[in-house]
């Protein structure tokens, strides 16, 4: 089975790669983006999108096609010849999903490769792109093989949005090779919480808030949003911080004794990323109760609280302070969550599994 894997422009073999090893690329990752090279066996070659070199007017075009489309189809033109010798199509989000399915619209090939088209944002953001641009959505999606989403909550909104399709939930994992054992934190005199990420459905409000009801707590942000500064002002058990590489950023979650996941209502599983970054390095987490995190891991591996409560995190925290072994066994539970179900193996075996399934049908 030939597998073609079309990730966005900056995300092709060759350049994440040469990232990768140079440790430019922050967190848990793989030598190729998201791990869909685990699914590699001697019944399945995987092949990763290209990024094609660019000078300042080729950029402009790629840009401005995007921004009149939603998506990128110029990357995916560079892309073709690959693209159309695949059994299988492989998208992570929906601006690449989009693009192959008019490509393939365009080319009208005699024998096309299945697509198994991955979203992530585009059920949150349906209601907001115009008329126009969702039906050429649903014009091309007609063509669709499979849509996988990462949520469940992506899933049922998607099977009232697009009846038609065959949708299924796909748990995103990553690498979990390294995994650092859970830990029993809240031992020192200082209590330190941490938050990262740059998601557009990040509450750094709720969690600045949690922290000026807890003047004893070291509270420390991780993000380069600008939400993050603004709602961090004035307040000064707040620290921002950054991770230039990553041995700072496993210093940060080394260093924390919970970490913290504040989110705004979301659809997608906002977060889950750095969910399981600290469950395999082994810090407890306190995560927004949203987005469809249950479906990943239950309470007995996470303490949820209810989205946009700044007074529910206040006291989840403080709850963990107060009884850091019950912390420890949620957290042990989580790793063995990870190291069964979710992580970079299991999502890639996913992918192979389905695309069997297409390619049988």
């Amino acid at each position: 089975m030939k597998v073609f894997v079309q990730l966005a422009y900056g995300f092709g073999g060759t350049a994440w790669r040469e990232r990768w090893k140079a440790g430019r690329i922050l967190g848990l990752n793989e030598e190729q983006a998201y791990g869909y090279s685990r699914a590699a066996s001697d019944d399945v070659k995987i092949v990763y999108s290209e990024d094609s070199q660019e000078n300042l007017p080729q950029k402009f075009v790629r840009y401005g096609a995007r921004a009149v489309l939603g998506f990128d189809f110029v990357h995916a033109w560079h892309n073709r010849k690959q693209l159309l010798a695949a059994d299988v199509v492989w998208t992570h989000t929906e601006s690449q999903m989009l693009a192959v399915l008019l490509l393939f619209r365009i080319l009208r090939p005699t024998q096309r490769p299945k697509i198994l088209g991955q979203v992530v944002w585009l059920m949150d953001r349906w209601r907001k792109q115009p008329f126009w641009r969702r039906w050429f959505f649903r014009f091309l999606m007609k063509h669709l093989d499979l849509l996988t989403v990462l949520s469940v909550c992506n899933r049922d909104d998607g099977r009232q949005l697009f009846p038609e399709l065959r949708i299924e939930r796909v748990h995103f994992g990553i690498r979990a090779d390294d995994m650092k054992p859970a830990r029993k934190t809240c031992q020192g005199k200082k209590l330190k919480v941490l938050s990262l990420g740059n998601d557009e459905h990040r509450d750094w409000k709720t969690f600045c808030a949690a922290a000026e009801a807890l003047p004893d707590v070291e509270f420390s942000i991780a993000s380069s949003a600008r939400a993050a500064s603004d709602a961090a002002k004035n307040v000064p058990n707040v620290e921002l911080v950054r991770a230039k590489n990553n041995s700072e950023l496993i210093g940060l979650y080394s260093e924390a004794d919970i970490v913290v996941v504040p989110l705004q209502d979301n659809r997608h599983a906002s977060g889950i990323t750095v969910v399981e970054e600290a469950i395999i390095l082994g810090v407890p987490v306190i995560s927004s109760d949203c987005g469809g995190l249950t479906d990943y891991f239950g309470p007995d591996s996470i303490l949820y609280v209810p989205a946009q409560n700044p007074t529910a995190l206040a006291e989840a925290i403080s709850a963990v302070r107060a009884d850091p072994a019950a912390a420890l066994q949620r957290a042990e539970a989580a790793q063995e969550r990870v190291q069964n179900a979710i992580n970079s193996v299991q999502y890639a075996r996913k992918h192979v599994e389905l695309s069997r399934e297409l390619l049988d049908a």
